[in-house]
C-alpha cells in the first residue's frame, strides 16, 4: 500500500535528478510512495502505470517502461528478480538518503540476492565505495590482496536474525568484514593491520590496468575510428561562423544557478552538438562491425566498473549522436568526460559534455595581453576576426 513520504529541498538540486525528463522525475518521486520502508517495490509497467499514471491516458505501457529504464540507467533504481515467484522488483538505491523512517515496518518483499556481484556493487555505490567499518576507500578494481576487496557486512548478523534487506547491509572490506565477525561481543571493532597496504595494492592494480589495458584499448579504438573516418564518402560542409559566448547551449531541466557543475544557463530547446571541422567527414558504415558497437564496447570496457552503465542505453545514445552528424572524435571526448565523472549516458548529459568541451575550446582561443590580462567581449571578437583575416592574407586568400 502507498506510504506517506517527504521530498527534501536538496532533491531538486541533485545533478542526476536534474538531468532526467520531467515525467521520469515524477516517476522517481512516486517510487517513494510505492516503496516499502526498505525501499523495495514491485517494478512492472502495468503496476507502475496503475499506481503513478492512472489518469494519464496519453502514457502507454511502452512509455512507462521507457521511463522505468531511464531511472534504472541513471542508477537511481536497481531492478532485480526476487523471491520464489520470480517477481520483477526494484530497489530505490538511496532510499534512506531521501527518507527518514521513524518506525520502520518489516518488509514483505524479497530483497535482491547477495550472490549476484551487481547487487553487491550496487550497495558499494550507495555507500560511496567507502568501507562503513573503517572509513577507508574500497577499490573499484579487484586488487591482488583480496582482503581489500568489496564485501557486504550485515549490521545485525544473520545468526542473530539479520536479513538481507538494504537497511541491514553496508559495504566493507573483506578484511574488516572478517575482523568484525571475529570480534567478541562487547568489544569495539578495530581495523585489521592487513589494511596498511591498501594504497599500494590499489596503485598496483591501477598501474597494471592502465599499462596493460589502456594502451591496447586506445590503439584499438583509434584504429577503428580512423578507419571509419578515412573511408567515409560524405564530407561535412562546415558553417561559416565563429563561436562566441552566446553560442553556448543550455541543458533542458538545468539546475538552479550556482548549484552543481553546470550552473544555470539560458536558452530554450535542445542544444546542438559542437560544429564539425572542415576536415571531419561524416560517419558511414565501413567494415565488419558498426562504429557505434565498437565505441560502446570501448566505453563500457573502460568505465563500466563501479557504474550502472548498460550496453543498450550507451549504444542508443552513441548511435543517435552519430546519426545527427557528430564526429566520432568529438563524441568520444564527450563520452570520456561523462565516464570520468561517472555521469549517466543520456542525450541530455551528452549535450552537457559537449557544452563543457566547447567552453574549453573557446577559452583556449582567447588572446592574452602582455601583462597577463585577457581580452573579453567585443575586443576579443575583433581580435579573433583580425587574427583570422591575417591568416587568410598570409595564405594568399585575401588581396
Amino acid at each position: 500500500m502507498p506510504r506517506i513520504r517527504t521530498v527534501k529541498p536538496e532533491f531538486w538540486e541533485d545533478e542526476v535528478v536534474g538531468l532526467l525528463p520531467r515525467d521520469a522525475r515524477l516517476l522517481f518521486i512516486s517510487t517513494f510512495n510505492m516503496a516499502d520502508d526498505e525501499g523495495l517495490l514491485r517494478w512492472t509497467p502495468a503496476y507502475i502505470k496503475a499506481s503513478a499514471f492512472m489518469y494519464d491516458d496519453d502514457l502507454t505501457l511502452k512509455h512507462v517502461e521507457a521511463l522505468m529504464d531511464t531511472l534504472a540507467d541513471a542508477g537511481l533504481l536497481f531492478p532485480y528478480i526476487g523471491g520464489v515467484a520470480r517477481q520483477q522488483m526494484a530497489v530505490v538505491v538511496n532510499f534512506r538518503k531521501h527518507q527518514k523512517i521513524n518506525r520502520p515496518q518489516k518488509s514483505k518483499l524479497p530483497p535482491p540476492s547477495l550472490g549476484n556481484y551487481r547487487v553487491r556493487e550496487m550497495y558499494a555505490r550507495r555507500d560511496g565505495w567507502t568501507c562503513q567499518l573503517c572509513g577507508l576507500p574500497i577499490p573499484r578494481l579487484l586488487v591482488v590482496n583480496d582482503s581489500h576487496n568489496l564485501s557486504i557486512d550485515h549490521i545485525r548478523p544473520q545468526s542473530a536474525g539479520g536479513t538481507d534487506h538494504p537497511s541491514n547491509l553496508r559495504a566493507a572490506h573483506q578484511a574488516c568484514y572478517q575482523s568484525r565477525r571475529n570480534t567478541p561481543d562487547g568489544e569495539e571493532f578495530a581495523p585489521p593491520p592487513g589494511l596498511a597496504g591498501l594504497d599500494d595494492s590499489v596503485n598496483d592494480a591501477l598501474t597494471r590496468s592502465m599499462n596493460g589495458h589502456a594502451d591496447t584499448l586506445n590503439d584499438s579504438l583509434n584504429r577503428s575510428l580512423n578507419d571509419s573516418v578515412n573511408e567515409s564518402h560524405a564530407p561535412h560542409i562546415p558553417e561559416a561562423t565563429t563561436s562566441t559566448q552566446s553560442d553556448i547551449p543550455s541543458l533542458n531541466h538545468s539546475l538552479p544557478e550556482g548549484k552543481g557543475r553546470e550552473g544555470n544557463r539560458e536558452g530554450k530547446g535542445t542544444p546542438p552538438t559542437p560544429r564539425q571541422s572542415s576536415d571531419s567527414p561524416a560517419v558511414v558504415q565501413t567494415g565488419e562491425r558498426a562504429i557505434e558497437d565498437r565505441m560502446t564496447d570501448a566505453f563500457l570496457e573502460r568505465y563500466r566498473a563501479g557504474n550502472a552503465y548498460t550496453q543498450r542505453q550507451v549504444r542508443k545514445v552513441i548511435a543517435d549522436a552519430l546519426t545527427n552528424g557528430t564526429t566520432p572524435d568529438e563524441l568520444w571526448k564527450a563520452l570520456e568526460r561523462l565516464g570520468s565523472l561517472s555521469k549517466p549516458i543520456t542525450a541530455n548529459t551528452l549535450q552537457f559534455a559537449f557544452s563543457e568541451l566547447r567552453q574549453a575550446q573557446q577559452a583556449s582561443n582567447v588572446i592574452a595581453l602582455p601583462n597577463g590580462q585577457q581580452l573579453t567581449g567585443t575586443d576579443a571578437k575583433v581580435a579573433g576576426w583580425m587574427a583570422i583575416a591575417e591568416q587568410l592574407r598570409q595564405e594568399g586568400d585575401l588581396a
